[in-house]
């Protein structure tokens, strides 16, 4: 038996109709895919984000350090070419006096708990 001549044209549509479904599905799926490697993947937008969030923070981490670097360098510098520095410093720290000074020490009096005692 032979087939109607509508009935081949009919399949060929059929077929058309499929092949075209499965590039549309086809296409879908690759922008899909695509879509979530662009902003979720180890490379994606997402990771970049977090890559500049944490350039930019280690950056200004790195300023704050710089600055506190040529503080104390200025610091330094002070120690060993400023005598009035020195001076300062071994008085502070060391508890050092010229000769000749009279030094006064104040105590704060304490009560019997060892505490110092409240003024009125």
């Amino acid at each position: 038996m032979k087939a109607r001549p509508n009935q081949r044209q009919e399949t060929l549509q059929a077929r058309r109709k499929r092949r075209w479904t499965f590039y549309v599905i086809s296409g879908a799926l690759l922008m899909g895919y695509f879509t979530y490697s662009f902003f979720f993947d180890t490379m994606g937008f997402m990771n970049y984000l977090n890559m500049k969030r944490t350039q930019s923070r280690i950056a200004d981490e790195m300023k704050t350090i710089e600055e506190e670097n040529a503080r104390l360098r200025e610091d330094i510098d002070a120690v060993r070419h400023d005598r009035a520095t020195m001076e300062g410093l071994a008085r502070d720290r060391l508890g050092m006096v010229r000769e000749g000074e009279t030094v006064f020490l104040f105590v704060p009096s304490t009560n019997q708990n060892g505490y110092p005692k409240e003024r009125p």
